[in-house]
Protein backbone atom coordinates (compact mmCIF):
# COMPACT_ATOMS: atom_id res chain seq x y z
CA UNK A 1 0.00 0.00 0.00
CA UNK A 2 1.59 3.35 -0.98
CA UNK A 3 0.94 6.47 1.17
CA UNK A 4 1.25 9.72 -0.68
CA UNK A 5 1.53 12.74 -0.21
CA UNK A 6 -1.92 13.37 -2.15
CA UNK A 7 -3.98 10.96 -0.39
CA UNK A 8 -2.42 12.25 3.07
CA UNK A 9 -4.35 15.62 2.32
CA UNK A 10 -6.85 14.10 0.56
CA UNK A 11 -7.90 12.20 3.79
CA UNK A 12 -6.82 14.90 6.50
CA UNK A 13 -9.56 17.37 3.95
CA UNK A 14 -11.97 15.25 3.87
CA UNK A 15 -12.06 14.45 7.82
CA UNK A 16 -11.76 18.22 8.64
CA UNK A 17 -15.32 19.29 8.05
CA UNK A 18 -16.83 22.79 9.32
CA UNK A 19 -17.92 22.85 13.02
CA UNK A 20 -21.32 24.44 13.55
CA UNK A 21 -21.09 28.03 15.04
CA UNK A 22 -22.64 28.03 18.90
CA UNK A 23 -24.73 31.31 17.91
CA UNK A 24 -25.66 30.24 14.83
CA UNK A 25 -28.38 28.01 16.61
CA UNK A 26 -32.29 28.47 17.33
CA UNK A 27 -32.69 32.18 18.80
CA UNK A 28 -32.77 32.04 22.82
CA UNK A 29 -35.63 30.61 24.78
CA UNK A 30 -37.62 32.30 27.49
CA UNK A 31 -36.93 31.01 31.40
CA UNK A 32 -40.45 30.02 30.70
CA UNK A 33 -40.34 27.64 27.91
CA UNK A 34 -37.06 26.13 28.93
CA UNK A 35 -38.84 25.44 32.64
CA UNK A 36 -41.91 24.22 30.23
CA UNK A 37 -39.37 21.68 28.47
CA UNK A 38 -37.99 20.61 31.82
CA UNK A 39 -40.79 19.75 33.30
CA UNK A 40 -41.95 17.64 30.06
CA UNK A 41 -38.90 15.73 30.20
CA UNK A 42 -39.53 14.73 33.82
CA UNK A 43 -42.95 14.08 33.43
CA UNK A 44 -42.04 11.33 30.49
CA UNK A 45 -38.98 10.19 32.67
CA UNK A 46 -41.44 9.21 35.17
CA UNK A 47 -43.73 7.56 32.90
CA UNK A 48 -41.10 5.77 32.04
CA UNK A 49 -40.24 4.51 35.50
CA UNK A 50 -43.69 3.69 36.17
CA UNK A 51 -45.36 1.91 33.28
CA UNK A 52 -48.12 1.13 35.43
CA UNK A 53 -49.19 4.19 36.72
CA UNK A 54 -52.42 5.36 37.54
CA UNK A 55 -52.12 9.14 36.31
CA UNK A 56 -49.75 11.79 36.00
CA UNK A 57 -49.98 15.20 38.58
CA UNK A 58 -48.61 18.69 37.27
CA UNK A 59 -48.77 21.50 40.13
CA UNK A 60 -46.75 24.67 39.10
CA UNK A 61 -46.53 27.79 40.71
CA UNK A 62 -44.62 30.95 40.17
CA UNK A 63 -42.04 29.27 43.15
CA UNK A 64 -42.34 25.90 42.43
CA UNK A 65 -42.84 22.92 40.75
CA UNK A 66 -44.43 19.51 41.81
CA UNK A 67 -44.13 16.64 38.80
CA UNK A 68 -45.83 13.27 40.87
CA UNK A 69 -46.59 9.71 39.19
CA UNK A 70 -50.03 8.19 40.97
CA UNK A 71 -49.36 4.47 41.46
CA UNK A 72 -51.18 2.04 43.01
CA UNK A 73 -49.99 1.13 46.92
CA UNK A 74 -47.95 -2.31 47.27
CA UNK A 75 -50.48 -4.96 48.29
CA UNK A 76 -49.77 -6.10 51.83
CA UNK A 77 -49.59 -9.57 53.14
CA UNK A 78 -51.92 -10.59 55.92
CA UNK A 79 -50.20 -11.44 59.32
CA UNK A 80 -52.59 -12.13 61.64
CA UNK A 81 -56.10 -11.56 62.61
CA UNK A 82 -56.48 -7.76 62.54
CA UNK A 83 -58.22 -5.02 60.83
CA UNK A 84 -57.03 -4.27 57.23
CA UNK A 85 -57.86 -2.44 54.44
CA UNK A 86 -58.76 -4.32 51.47
CA UNK A 87 -59.65 -3.66 47.69
CA UNK A 88 -62.82 -5.17 46.06
CA UNK A 89 -65.26 -5.35 43.68
CA UNK A 90 -68.83 -5.54 44.99
CA UNK A 91 -71.22 -7.75 43.05
CA UNK A 92 -72.44 -4.00 41.28
CA UNK A 93 -69.15 -3.73 39.78
CA UNK A 94 -68.01 -0.46 42.01
CA UNK A 95 -64.56 -1.05 43.31
CA UNK A 96 -64.35 -0.36 47.26
CA UNK A 97 -62.31 0.16 49.87
CA UNK A 98 -63.93 -0.87 53.38
CA UNK A 99 -61.95 -1.65 56.50
CA UNK A 100 -62.78 -5.37 57.39
CA UNK A 101 -61.14 -7.61 60.42
CA UNK A 102 -59.68 -10.26 58.64
CA UNK A 103 -59.31 -13.94 59.95
CA UNK A 104 -58.04 -16.68 57.77
CA UNK A 105 -59.75 -19.86 57.66
CA UNK A 106 -59.36 -23.08 56.69
CA UNK A 107 -62.35 -24.75 54.15
CA UNK A 108 -63.27 -28.08 55.66
CA UNK A 109 -63.48 -29.95 52.72
CA UNK A 110 -60.88 -28.73 49.70
CA UNK A 111 -57.19 -27.62 50.17
CA UNK A 112 -57.14 -24.22 50.54
CA UNK A 113 -58.55 -20.79 52.86
CA UNK A 114 -60.33 -17.94 52.51
CA UNK A 115 -60.81 -14.81 54.73
CA UNK A 116 -63.57 -14.20 56.95
CA UNK A 117 -63.93 -10.25 57.27
CA UNK A 118 -66.09 -8.91 59.53
CA UNK A 119 -67.39 -5.28 59.48
CA UNK A 120 -67.54 -3.64 62.57
CA UNK A 121 -68.04 -0.15 63.91
CA UNK A 122 -67.86 1.54 67.69
CA UNK A 123 -67.21 -2.89 68.90
CA UNK A 124 -70.06 -4.04 67.21
CA UNK A 125 -70.73 -6.91 64.59
CA UNK A 126 -72.25 -5.11 61.48
CA UNK A 127 -71.76 -8.25 58.86
CA UNK A 128 -69.79 -11.12 58.15
CA UNK A 129 -68.95 -12.06 54.92
CA UNK A 130 -66.70 -14.89 53.26
CA UNK A 131 -63.79 -13.54 50.96
CA UNK A 132 -61.65 -15.61 48.62
CA UNK A 133 -57.64 -14.50 48.32
CA UNK A 134 -57.70 -14.17 44.81
CA UNK A 135 -60.85 -11.62 44.50
CA UNK A 136 -59.30 -9.11 47.55
CA UNK A 137 -55.96 -6.97 47.77
CA UNK A 138 -55.10 -6.44 51.04
CA UNK A 139 -53.99 -2.87 50.99
CA UNK A 140 -52.25 -1.98 54.59
CA UNK A 141 -52.79 -3.61 57.98
CA UNK A 142 -54.41 -0.46 60.31
CA UNK A 143 -53.08 0.78 63.55
CA UNK A 144 -53.91 0.36 66.95
CA UNK A 145 -55.73 3.27 67.32
CA UNK A 146 -58.44 1.90 64.73
CA UNK A 147 -58.73 -0.72 66.70
CA UNK A 148 -58.99 0.99 70.16
CA UNK A 149 -62.09 2.58 68.37
CA UNK A 150 -63.78 -0.10 66.35
CA UNK A 151 -62.25 -3.19 68.70
CA UNK A 152 -64.42 -5.18 70.72
CA UNK A 153 -67.60 -4.44 72.81
CA UNK A 154 -66.30 -4.85 75.85
CA UNK A 155 -64.62 -1.83 75.67
CA UNK A 156 -67.82 0.25 74.92
CA UNK A 157 -69.65 -1.64 77.64
CA UNK A 158 -70.36 0.09 80.86
CA UNK A 159 -72.22 -1.69 84.06
CA UNK A 160 -72.26 -4.80 85.87
CA UNK A 161 -71.65 -7.97 83.55
CA UNK A 162 -71.39 -6.56 80.27
CA UNK A 163 -74.36 -4.65 80.42
CA UNK A 164 -74.72 -1.39 78.66
CA UNK A 165 -76.27 1.14 81.35
CA UNK A 166 -77.46 4.55 79.61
Amino acid sequence: MNITRRSMLGGLAATAAPLPVAGATSPAQSPEERLEGAVSAVADILREMNPAHAGLEIQQYSHYVFVGVKTRPKPVEWTGPGFYEVEWKRPNGKLCRPTFWLHRAQYKTVPGYYYRAESRWKGRLETTLKLKPAAIRIVRKMGDEYAAVHGTTEKLCKGKGGQRSG
